[in-house]
């Protein structure tokens, strides 16, 4: 089993490495159309061209999720894991969201990020550590935003933080039941993938500062 999970971890790391040079290049992380390579031409601001860059990374990988379950659980599991994808649509609309409004698109996609969280907890379980990518939703509200917009991030900080804390413990019964062993795995996926994401974002948000 760690065999396997080290195997599904690394091919994980090298779709993260690419989907990152697509997005440094300035496309989207798929090979799409031009005109969506276009989004991500936009003039946006450092800042919101980041939180664009976070957002095709999170739904380029979103699909990848059920991929990385049934490589460890089995097909059973991964299919039971589908229901993750519900909240993929509204990471989609972030980058046409930015062509509108920059403080918008870096407002919303942290409590886009949350309302994913507190979903996933509920349909997975606590115990599978999907409450873990509260912190990336933290880290966007911190560092998507500049001096001058201060009350701004401080507002989404203190929300995030707030309804971590109000939600925590109180899920009740998750909508998937999972054995502890599979739980077990779970948790080290969630817990990879987690702090990948914080990374990605704070090596992302750096070269946006």
């Amino acid at each position: 089993m760690r065999r396997r999970t080290g195997q599904t971890f690394f091919l994980a790391t090298a779709g993260l490495f690419r989907t990152w040079r697509r997005l440094q290049a300035g496309r989207t992380p798929l090979r799409l159309k031009p005109e969506a390579d276009s989004i991500m031409s936009e003039p946006y601001d450092a800042r919101t061209a980041a939180c664009v860059s976070t957002a095709w990374l999170i739904l380029i990988n979103k699909p990848m999720y059920p991929i990385y379950v049934s490589a460890l659980l089995g097909a059973d599991a991964a299919t039971r894991s589908l229901a993750t994808l519900a909240l993929a649509p509204f990471y989609a609309a972030t980058p046409f969201l930015a062509q509108r409004s920059a403080c918008g698109a870096r407002i919303a996609l942290p409590l886009i990020g949350l309302a994913d969280t507190l979903y996933a907890t509920k349909l997975m379980g606590a115990e599978t550590g999907t409450e873990l990518f509260a912190v990336a939703c933290g880290l966007l509200a911190i560092t998507g935003f500049s001096a001058r917009e201060a009350a701004v991030a401080r507002t989404l900080s203190v929300v995030v933080y707030g309804v971590f804390v109000v939600a925590h413990g109180r899920y009740g019964v998750p909508l998937q039941a999972w054995t502890s062993q599979e739980a077990a795995t779970l948790f080290t996926l969630n817990f990879y993938a987690a702090a990948s994401l914080a990374a990605f974002i704070g090596l992302r948000f750096a070269a946006a500062a």
